[in-house]
């Protein structure tokens, strides 16, 4: 039988046609492979779904300029793979299905991503998916310390906040540093969680007297990759030695408010008291911790003819009661003495005005000292075209009385001072410049009849004075050492001056130094202030440092206290002790003099720790 007929009626009986087959094996017809799901007709299509899937970018992503979009497809080939953008298509992906997709076009902000596969008239589309185009650079929003600061209290906490998230891990201890006087410093570096705070820990305390900085490398970005805004990156602040008691002091408007000297004591409730001339009137403020009170209104005479008031003097009575004493300067050439005393809710009159002893006298310089168990007792320097003397009064309960006769000056006198001893004797301290015109030291004393001159053996120009507790005179010298002026103290110990363990200062200095503060502990330990007149930096005239003798060696209270920037300070310091034996010092600081200006402030200062 012809084969093709064989299997053509076979083929005819559906029944017989698996066995045809398996007798026919490959002689039949071939029946094509068919896809899995394929319909047997010619010409039918697959059904199958196809499947988009996210690969990159994550959900959330930010991006500042090229984005990988990439997905898995899975299913039939699809004929065509696009993304859409907002609902726009925006490109076609790969065969790999891939595409880097440029975003310079778009405005910033999130946009909802999406990828659309089509096969023949069917559309598979990815689940949605949101990115935020970012090109803005990330900057800081607070800082603390606050950017070029300078009063900024040791061991305060290193904060940054930013005004978008950062990327993780873009911050690390190679990309931010903090750094102290320009070299590193060794630190931890933390972000927040939301990426928004930094937090910089040291591992030690920084020091005092320092110029800190927090360095942020361009490596640092925000999650689009944005690097760090420039003027973000530099972020630096002062940690000085000295920080201020409250605000500074001033009365009237700050371009007028000179002032020429100021007073500072601890007063019986172991709380600062200042006390300061302006604007015609004595101000005296004391410290309640919070904020510096006013002891009554501005003090003054009340005469109409007062052409300033000047040179105020603070003082503590044996009783921590305050005491303030002051000049008033007329046309005529005349100063009046003025005291009064705090009663513990006004000011009571302290006798009556007291005027040069010497007829047409000129009082240049007062001072003002209680002792320690003593009457008030006020000094001051007075002239005329033929005498020139000290005058010391003490106020006896009802009137100023002579305490001791005129000491005779013959030249200039700088740096006056005087002090009283355990049993209310004086003693002066003084610079005078003899008929060559060299300055010579002065000590001078009243035994109780006459004034007894102590001088030889000081050894340098004397500048500062005090008791010790064991009744022996302490006085601050500056003296040459090697070709340097340096601050030294001497004891007198009846006979002879001795040096108080060298030199106060650390090291010698360029610049004249001259101590203008000593005072003593319930211990008897000593705590000195000296200055250091400097001509450059041209906006630093004075610096101060404080040290304290331990018994066997001089050692620092902290670092140096210098001006605000841009400022001066002016006159001469007032230092004080407080009951934990740190120094307390005021200093009238104001404009650079060069530019003309008379603005000034009383400013307090404590050491930063």
């Amino acid at each position: 039988m012809d084969l093709f007929l064989l299997c053509a009626g076979l083929m005819r009986n559906s029944k017989s046609l698996l066995l045809v087959l398996w007798m026919m094996g490959s002689a039949c017809i071939q029946v094509p492979d068919l896809e899995p799901g394929a319909l047997p007709d010619a010409g039918s299509q697959d059904s199958r779904p196809v499947t988009v899937s996210w690969l990159s970018p994550e959900a959330g992503n930010s991006t500042n300029g090229t984005l990988r979009v990439s997905v898995e497809v899975t299913g039939p080939t699809p004929d065509r793979v696009e993304l859409l953008v907002d609902g726009t298509p925006v490109g076609l992906l790969s065969a790999s299905h891939s595409l880097n997709w440029e975003t310079w076009s778009l405005p910033e902000g999130p946009h909802v991503l999406a990828v659309r596969a089509t096969r023949n008239s069917q559309v598979f589309t990815s689940p949605e998916r949101t990115v935020t185009v970012d090109r803005t650079l990330p900057r800081m929003t607070s800082q603390t310390p606050a950017n070029a600061a300078f009063l900024v209290p040791a061991g305060m906490a290193i904060h940054a906040t930013f005004s978008e998230p950062l990327r993780a891990s873009s911050v690390s201890t190679q990309s931010i540093q903090l750094t102290v006087d320009s070299a590193p410093f060794s630190a931890d570096v933390s972000l927040s969680g939301d990426g928004r705070a930094l937090t910089i820990s040291p591992h030690t305390p920084l020091p005092v007297d320092s110029q800190v900085a927090v360095t942020i490398d361009a490596a640092v970005t925000d999650l689009a990759g944005n690097s760090m805004d420039a003027t973000s990156r530099d972020w630096r602040w002062t940690i000085p030695s000295y920080l201020l008691v409250g605000e500074p002091l001033r009365a009237g408007s700050p371009d007028a408010s000179l002032i020429d000297r100021a007073s500072l004591r601890i007063g019986g409730d172991s709380r600062p008291l200042v006390a300061w001339a302006q604007h015609g009137g004595v101000h005296v403020r004391r410290w309640n911790g919070d904020a510096w009170e006013y002891l009554g209104g501005p003090l003054k005479s009340g005469a109409t003819n007062t052409l300033a008031v000047w040179n105020s003097a603070l003082q503590i009575d044996a009783e921590g009661r305050p005491l303030v004493a002051w000049f008033e300067y007329f046309e005529s050439g005349i100063s009046q003495f003025h005291a009064r005393r705090w009663n513990g809710t006004a000011w009571e009159s302290l006798g009556t005005f007291l005027n040069s002893s010497l007829a047409g006298g000129h009082i240049s310089w007062m001072g003002f000292s209680s002792g320690t168990q003593q009457a008030p007792v006020v000094a001051w320097e007075e002239g005329n075209d033929s005498q020139h003397q000290f005058v010391l009064r003490q106020w006896d309960g009802s009137a100023w009385v002579a305490k001791a006769g005129p000491l005779p000056l013959v030249g200039t006198v700088t740096y006056p001072g005087f002090d009283l001893d355990a049993a209310g004797q004086p003693v002066f301290t003084f610079r005078e410049r003899d008929s060559q015109g060299v300055n010579v030291g002065r000590v001078v004393r009243w035994n109780g009849s006459a004034w007894q001159d102590i001088s030889a053996g000081l050894g340098g120009l004397p500048s500062a004075r005090v008791f010790h507790p064991d009744g022996s005179l302490l006085v601050g010298v500056s003296v040459r050492v090697d070709g340097s002026w340096r601050p030294v103290i001497k004891r007198w110990n009846g006979s002879a001056w001795l040096i108080v363990g060298g030199p106060v200062d650390s090291a010698p200095s360029t610049h004249e130094r001259t101590l203008h503060g000593i005072v003593v502990d319930a211990q008897g330990l000593l705590t000195a202030l000296f200055i250091e007149v400097r001509t450059q930096p041209a906006t630093s005239s004075m610096v101060g440092q404080a040290r304290q003798w331990t018994g066997d060696r001089w050692e620092d209270v902290s670092g140096t206290l210098r001006p605000a920037p841009g400022m001066w300070k002016k006159e001469l310091p007032s230092l004080a002790l407080s009951p934990d034996r740190e120094p307390i010092i005021a200093w009238i600081e104001g404009t650079d003099p060069t530019l003309g200006t008379s603005e000034s402030a009383l400013h307090v200062h404590r050491v930063n720790h």
